[in-house]
This record gives structure tokens, sequence and C-alpha cells, in this order.
């Protein structure tokens, strides 16, 4: 527990789809230690321009996964509808990650002074930069949260595995706390436990998961559509994509996961070319070519244990094909 204005706060507990308030910006830097953190979480400046606005809680974050180390247990932590990182503090970043909100960082809502729960930022969209909309007296203040360490990029995702602890594997109590909090419907449940023994079979026969793809080639080939925004796919076979990867399922270094081979053969929308990114495990920044997002299509922890995240899926254009939009589609597009 902490201590805010005198008092103690406790473990709120907020749940999916309540209204919360972002605290003020004074209010968390209270709560942070001397590197920006509070438990190990940074409070990044790109969310400082949502100090004090209300929104609706997306996801519990019981716990994450993280890339490198697997999936690992979280407390007083939620994610907020629509609230993702647009990297202006991070040389621009382009991960579009869901900001992770310590409960100390929130208050309830206060509906009856007007708060509007519905002030929520659509995928896809940018907040803007914290200099743009943060109060004048907050600037220096949000100035001094450290973006970079030891000459890595520094911010949530980076600082993730050390803002967590072990989650031992094939332990199902998570699962049971996700229904009873909501945060896992009833089909759901039954899902991952039904996939929890296809996954331990088809491991012992095949040497991998279910839906997890691998390829042949030592060395992966690529393809250039230049696709952009708005342009329509069609995700290709799990065969063919099969044949672009590596025995460790990556194309030029980026995983297939396992969750992507659940769209193959449908048609989808171009959000937007992704050209840089910060490594989670390394804090570097890569450039990436020839690889997209689509509209509508992010992690749903399906294949992840029922992460929330809603990370993005990056596609390499290899993996897909330009096709014309149908009827339905153009009717959907205008």
């Amino acid at each position: 527990m902490v201590k805010l204005d005198g008092q103690r706060l406790k473990f709120r507990g907020f749940r999916r789809g309540q209204s919360v308030t972002i605290r003020d910006m004074d209010e968390i830097l209270e709560t942070l230690d001397a590197e920006g953190r509070f438990e190990g979480m940074p409070f990044m400046p790109e969310m400082a321009a949502f100090c004090g606005k209300t929104f609706r809680v997306h996801r519990r974050a019981e716990r994450t996964c993280v890339e490198g180390t697997g999936t690992r247990r979280l407390s007083g932590t939620v994610l907020l509808d629509g609230l993702r990182c647009d990297g202006s503090a991070h040389a621009g970043c382009e991960r579009g990650c869901l900001f992770f909100w310590k409960e100390v960082w929130l208050k309830p809502a206060d509906l009856s002074a007007g708060d509007c729960p519905d002030s929520r930022v659509r995928e896809n969209e940018t907040p803007g930069s914290p200099a743009a909309q943060a109060d004048p007296t907050e600037l220096e203040a949000v100035s001094q949260l450290p973006t970079t360490r030891d000459g890595r990029f520094f911010c949530q995702s980076t600082e993730l595995a050390g803002a967590t602890t072990d989650l031992p594997p094939g332990k199902l109590w998570p699962y049971w706390t996700d229904l009873r909090t909501g945060e896992l419907r009833p089909r759901l449940f039954a899902h991952f436990l039904w996939m929890s023994l296809v996954n331990g079979l088809w491991r012992k026969m095949h040497g991998r998961a279910f839906h997890e793809l691998t390829g042949p080639q030592k060395k992966t080939l690529t393809d250039e559509l230049n696709l952009e925004p708005g342009e329509w796919v069609e995700i290709k076979s799990a065969a063919e994509i099969a044949a672009t990867l590596d025995p460790q399922g990556r194309n030029r270094g980026l995983a297939f996961e396992r969750e992507m081979a659940l769209h193959c053969g449908r048609r989808y929308r171009v959000a937007k070319p992704i050209r840089t990114i910060i490594v989670e495990e390394t804090g570097k920044m890569v450039q990436l070519a020839n690889t997209v997002i689509l509209e509508g299509l992010i992690c749903q922890g399906v294949c992840s244990a029922n992460c929330p995240r809603a990370n993005h899926l990056y596609w390499r254009e290899i993996w897909l094909r330009r096709v014309m939009p149908g009827p339905e589609e153009r009717q959907s597009r205008s």
C-alpha cells in the first residue's frame, strides 16, 4: 500500500467495464520511485496527457505475457479502453502498446460531477503528445520521467519482466480467478481447459504446440507489396506461410504467432505499415520492412493463457496477398 495525500490507498480491485478517473500528475508522482516506477512499473511520459480524465477499464491485468520470458503475474494493475502508447517520447516507436495502469494511479469516477465514461481513445487513433495536452505546470515533472537507461530505451514494455513475478506453468487457478471476476466467459474457460489437453498431446506427438507453424527455411524470404492503409488483403494459407518460416517459426526474426494461424484464409484491411519498434527483451529500436498491422486484428490471448495485453499482430507482406474488396467490403469501408 502507498500513502497519498496522507491516506493509505487500499487495493481497489477495479473491474472490467468500470469507469475510473486517472489521478492528477502531482498525485501520481508521489507514488513513483527515483526511476519513475511503482512496483517496478514505469509511469511513462506518454501517459501524462490522460491525467484527470475518465475512462473505462478494458481488462484486469492479473497476468501478462512477457516476450522471451513467458506468462507472469501482476498485481493491482488494469488496462483502460483504447489507451495505447503513441511513442512520442520514445523516438516514435510504433508498437502501440496498451498502457498498464497501477490502481494507485486511478480512482473511481465521480460520474455525478459530469465525468464522461465514454471519453476513450479508439483503436488506431493516437492521443497526441503530453506537451500538447498536459497542464503547463506539469510539463517539467513529465520531462523528468526517464525514457532511456544504460543506452537502451526504458518503458513499460522493456521493464515488464522486472515488474512481474513468476507464474508456475500448468496451473489452472488463474482461469478460475478470471471466471470469478468476469474476465473469462464460461465458453472460453472451457476452451482453455480443452486446449491445455490438446497442446499437451500435440507436443508429445509433434514436438510443438497446436497451431504453431514452423518451416524449412535456413534463410527466410521476403516479398514487397508496398501495402498502404485501407487496402484489402487476404492472409495466405497455413501451408503457404509455413513455407516462408525457419524451424523456429520466424521470418527474418519475426515470429508467426500461434493466434495468427486462426486468421489464415480471411480478408482484412490494412491499418498501417510498421517501420520502427522497441524490442521488449533488449530495449533496442529496430527497423522493420514489408510489415503491416491489419484492422481489428489484435492478440486476444487465445493462445497465451488469456493474456490481456491486446498487442498488435505484425504481418509480413509475404504472408499476405493483395485483393480487391468485394461489394460488402466496399460498403463497410464507406
